[in-house]
């Protein structure tokens, strides 16, 4: 009876603790919906969306981790897109699940890549997927100049 008693108390534990670290993860990804669409739909009568004038995008990337320990990855079949790069679009508290627009990202050559090292570059995309936060255990947020940047190669010559 002892043993099923502090069993019981451990399993306990076990729920506050993963219902905190979802409470922690909701919070950060509703911060980042938040800033987000203040950058949006802030606007002026005198300056218009200058919010996005001076960010230069209404974009704040960030990648997720899994349970695991990796990137999470999400593909779309219809865009040919794989990608570990994200914008929130949507949060359901109720069902643990966010809806992200996949993001391009792109190496100093311009070609896709998926290495973190080698990203110069990120572009929106039309894709989107939902994400269960169920498997997610931290949030990383990217440089939003990722999604602005120009590259000029200029040969030697």
């Amino acid at each position: 009876m002892f043993l099923q008693t502090i069993s019981d108390r451990e399993g306990e534990d076990n729920m506050t603790n993963e219902k905190l670290k979802h409470s922690f993860l909701y919070e950060a990804l509703e911060d980042i919906k938040t800033f987000q669409d203040m950058i949006t739909n802030s606007w002026s009568k005198y300056y218009g969306h200058l919010l996005i004038k001076i960010m230069g995008s209404d974009t704040i990337p960030f990648f997720l981790i899994t349970t695991e320990g990796t990137m999470l990855s999400l593909s779309d079949a219809t865009t040919q897109l794989e990608t570990k790069y994200f914008r929130i679009e949507e949060i359901e508290k109720q069902s643990l699940t966010i809806t992200v627009s996949l993001l391009r990202a792109f190496d100093l050559e311009d070609k896709e890549t998926n290495k973190i090292k080698d990203v110069v570059r990120l572009e929106k995309s039309t894709a989107k997927a939902i994400v269960d936060l169920r498997y997610i255990t931290a949030v990383q947020l990217l440089e939003p100049n990722l999604l602005i940047r120009k590259f000029f190669v200029e040969s030697k010559w």
